[in-house]
């Protein structure tokens, strides 16, 4: 697939503004503690890591098939690597939202760098290891290629968005619209590529007809086999607007509906409307209004494992970046120079200077430079920290360690999926042997996922080894590991060894250690 392209006087004050997004991002980068987006970052760095020994995760769809995929090389320099991916994602969702400004005929749409790169969610959530920014990047893609009318290549490609994220299906049926409005009804059945291709290897590897739906976390989430992740007010995120697209990309966002509506008005009087106008009603309005209404009732019901994060709308930013600009393209088009000018740097500035305070982060100049930190690093002089030291420095620091924090896996080069190889060997004539001594197990192999502890009937079917450590925390041990304080104290082969912290603080500053006697 070829991208055309052709160099002007726009395509300079782009890649200007494309390095100074990179430098910022840099920068940023280079002044947090640690990666955004908590410890599903450094989960979904754990797949990418672990993908090439374990292939079966290139289909997992907490993991994101997509992210897992193109992650890989980069993870082959650690957690660094795959921040660098998505540092990658965002500077090429910013080209390619400013390539489909320009295809479409927007004025100065260099702009839409910026009003994409500095939404406050991009800003946060660039520094990340989430799968959030390719998800950015691969609609940017689909927008630029339907305003160069590359129908084909547009349709097969949002095809595939739910191996990019679960909201995929959303922003499929929002693209499915479009065809229909268009009456592109030849390229209709190309929608279900992506999505039959992927249910098909799900159901090949698995053997399980019914895989897509079944094995999706969010379906498991809705089916009661996960904690209560939260509900709230229908108007949450409209009301957080300020932290997501930023108070400059919103207000334009609403005048182009206004202008939408006005296009609307045109087109039932048979008047002739901007192919802009077009795309931005057909296309554009449907991708954000989808998403945006979805994750607002999902929220509001507190359905399919909505958390109410603020992050998944970087997903659909590339989208608000460009109604932002078909409402500054009117203005600039009144062609007073002056105007232009005064409001192209009113918009870089704006952009900057409230993009930091709606990201929760410091200006450039009042950041901290240097070598960022590790979750254990962050958390130096802090239970978490304090049991991991103790467990370093006791002399179970061999033993197996069940928990559920996935930066502990990243520090101490877990594999988290590599203890079932353990437990259960294959012979060479296939089948099942007894399992290993865990003092014959790879170091790499000796961890356990808290959420497998069988606490029923104080443990009586435990089968975690003899010796097995359990680092328990009142956060991610029990809304993740879904055991409650006194399920584990409970559990009468374990002894308490270590405890920190205070009792029921929702927080993994409240920490429990037992040994399996």
């Amino acid at each position: 697939m070829k991208i055309k392209f052709a160099w002007n006087h726009n395509s300079s004050a782009a890649l200007m503004a494309l390095f100074v997004v990179a430098l910022v991002n840099l920068v940023v980068g280079f002044s947090v503690l640690e990666p955004s987006g908590g410890q599903d970052s450094w989960n979904h760095y754990l797949y990418a890591r672990w993908a090439p020994h374990h292939p079966e995760l290139l289909l997992d769809q907490w993991g994101k098939p997509f992210f897992t995929f193109f992650a890989m090389p980069f993870a082959w320099f650690g957690i660094s690597g795959v921040l660098f991916f998505n540092h990658l994602c965002i500077l090429a969702a910013a080209w390619l939202v400013y390539l489909t400004a320009r295809r479409v005929g927007l004025k100065n749409p260099w702009l839409t760098i910026f009003l994409f790169a500095w939404q406050p969610i991009v800003l946060a959530n660039t520094h990340s290891a989430l799968t959030e920014p390719s998800n950015a990047m691969v609609l940017a893609l689909i927008c630029y290629l339907f305003a160069s009318n590359r129908w084909t290549a547009a349709t097969v490609i949002a095809s595939f968005l739910p191996m990019v994220r679960s909201e995929g299906f959303v922003l499929l049926a929002a693209v499915m619209l479009f065809l229909a409005l268009r009456n592109r009804w030849k390229y209709m059945p190309l929608t279900v590529i992506g999505v039959l291709i992927y249910g098909l290897m799900g159901a090949i590897v698995s053997g399980e007809w019914n895989w897509l739906i079944i094995h999706n976390p969010y379906v498991q989430q809705e089916l009661g086999r996960g904690f209560d992740a939260g509900h709230g007010n229908f108007w949450y995120y409209l009301n957080h607007q300020k932290e997501i697209t930023g108070i400059i990309v919103t207000v334009f966002c609403l005048v182009s509906v206004v202008m939408i509506l006005g296009y609307i008005g045109k087109r039932l009087q048979k008047k002739m409307p901007a192919s802009n106008s077009q795309m931005a009603l057909w296309l554009w309005c449907p991708l954000f209004g989808f998403f945006f209404v979805t994750h607002s009732i999902l929220w509001w019901k507190g359905a399919m494992g909505s958390h109410g994060l603020l992050r998944v709308f970087v997903v659909v930013s590339p989208v608000a970046a460009l109604l932002a600009m078909l409402a500054l393209d009117k203005i600039m088009r009144i062609e007073i120079k002056a105007l232009n000018r005064v409001l192209k740097s009113a918009i870089v500035l704006g952009m900057f200077f409230l993009s930091f305070p709606g990201a929760g982060m410091p200006y450039p100049w009042n950041a901290n430079l240097g070598h960022q930190e590790g979750f254990l690093a962050r958390a130096a002089g802090k239970p978490v920290s304090g049991a991991m030291q103790w467990i370093s420095a006791s002399k179970y620091k061999d033993n197996v360690l069940a928990h559920q924090i996935p930066a502990i896996n990243v520090a101490e080069n877990y594999d988290p999926w590599l203890a079932g190889e353990q437990l259960h060997p294959l012979g060479k004539n296939g089948k099942w042997m007894e399992a290993k001594k865990v003092s014959d197990w790879p170091k790499a192999a000796r961890t356990l996922s808290l959420w497998s502890l069988d606490t029923k009937d104080s443990g009586r079917n435990d089968w975690f080894p003899s010796g097995t450590v359990v680092l328990w925390d009142n956060f991610h041990g029990r809304r993740d590991g879904q055991i409650r304080r006194d399920q584990l104290l409970s559990l009468k082969n374990y002894k308490i060894v270590f405890e920190a912290g205070q009792g029921d603080a929702d927080t993994c500053n409240d920490v429990v250690v037992l040994l399996k006697k």
